[in-house]
């Protein structure tokens, strides 16, 4: 036990030395030119990479929001031009239009946001299952949609593509979307038709629609537009997800539903990899364990729902996969403080504990990016299981050097701004 002890503590006090050496510290998380400018650090882990993952533990902090903007602002000046978000496909295309025109009137339609013009007034579709608790009063909504729209102002002047590759989980907007599709295009039968079939049935059941939407879509011939076909599929896959996980009275319940909606966002990516030019660059902002690269290096979280229902592999690895020597990612990884988190069971306090990657990483400063270098010897204790805990206090054990290139690490964190 000494030896492994010695050994240990050899690795602690090595890794110290390698991240006081390394690490470029950020005094001011709203400084977004000055941090971006200061991220060149980066440039050799990200020369000759097409792909780039901004990975959050946590999305309901408000510190985030400055890390991400610096990201992307670096990202950008080394072309990385396409931008997709943990979001919906409606949601994002409202988003997409404001980034393009500048009008903010599409930022008040995004339904995660609040919007609710375009909710069914017949039936109820929110959980009635373990999420129940955290929809509704307990959704932190008015928070997020303000640290969203100010990202977004900040976003629009950076200048990216902008897509969401998520399911919208508060499907309906997509019948406006594909109203104003064919609005759009010329009068005829065939529009008459799919017009008529998209048309919503009162009292119908959340099954019926779906099943209309598949007649909606056999309608919607392969030469019609690629928008009109897109809206549709998200549309019905929307409400798919809603009535395989709504219901569920379990997190293990949950998994046929988070297998279903990660192979969803396998689809969005490809479809936006489908409009790239082959030296365009991507970047995705998920959840860490969304854009988790090797998941057979992470432990410690069968008893959850997590990205992709343990039946199908999570975007980051999925991705990766197809592009094994193209991917740059980094994680936020957090320390302490409080978040907005909706979910009654969990508490908004944020504790930093002993023996965590966290908690190491907060002996070395308050704000700091990290390269991780696996073949620097001193960082080997990255390249071995260690703790990392995420948003609810929820702990992983994994090899972060499998999973990262760097590490963005903020000490004390605050919940979502008005």
């Amino acid at each position: 036990m000494k030896l492994f002890d010695s050994s240990r503590g050899r690795a602690l006090e090595d890794f110290r030395a390698y991240a006081s050496e390394r690490a470029i510290a950020f005094s001011d998380l709203e400084a977004i030119d000055e941090n971006a400018r200061r991220l060149s650090i980066l440039d050799p882990l990200v020369a000759e990479k097409r792909f780039a993952y901004i990975g959050e533990s946590d999305h309901f902090i408000h510190e985030k929001y400055g890390y991400r903007l610096a990201m992307l602002k670096y990202l950008a000046t080394r072309g990385f031009t396409h931008l997709g978000e943990e979001l919906g496909a409606s949601d994002g295309m409202r988003i997409a239009r404001y980034m393009e025109t500048g009008d903010e009137s599409q930022l008040d339609r995004v339904t995660i946001y609040g919007y609710s013009g375009a909710s069914r007034t017949d039936r109820d579709d929110t959980p009635t299952g373990i999420l129940r608790a955290s929809f509704g009063d307990a959704y932190p909504t008015a928070l997020f949609a303000a640290e969203q729209k100010r990202f977004a102002h900040g976003l629009r002047k950076i200048g990216v593509r902008f897509f969401g590759f998520d399911i919208d989980p508060l499907p309906g907007g997509g019948y406006e979307d594909l109203a104003e599709i064919l609005d759009s295009m010329p009068a005829d039968a065939t529009v008459a038709r799919i017009r008529n079939a998209i048309q919503r049935i009162p009292g119908e059941t959340i099954d019926e629609e779906i099943a209309r939407l598949d007649d909606a879509l056999k309608l919607i011939e392969a030469d019609a537009p690629d928008a009109l076909r897109h809206s549709a599929t998200c549309l019905r896959d929307s409400f798919k997800y809603v009535s395989i996980t709504y219901p569920a009275k379990t997190f293990d319940a949950l998994n046929p539903g988070m297998a279903f909606r990660e192979r969803y966002m396998h689809r969005q990516v490809d479809r936006m990899l489908g409009q790239m030019r082959a030296d365009e660059k991507l970047a995705l902002m998920s959840h860490n364990m969304h854009l988790c690269r090797a998941p057979d290096a992470v432990a410690g979280i069968d008893a959850s729902a997590g990205p992709g229902g343990k039946t199908d592999p999570p975007l980051g690895a999925w991705l990766a996969a197809r592009y094994p020597a193209e991917i740059f990612s980094v994680w936020m990884l957090i320390g302490r403080g409080r978040d907005s988190q909706p979910f009654p069971t969990l508490s908004k306090e944020i504790k930093e504990k002993r023996g965590t990657l966290n908690a190491l990483l907060g002996e070395i400063g308050d704000c700091f990016i990290l390269p991780i270098d696996p073949s620097d010897e001193r960082a080997r204790l990255l390249t071995e299981n260690i703790e990392i805990t995420h948003d609810g206090n929820g702990g992983v054990r994994t090899a972060i050097a499998r999973q990262a290139d760097a590490i963005f690490f903020v000490r004390n964190v605050t919940s979502l701004r008005a």
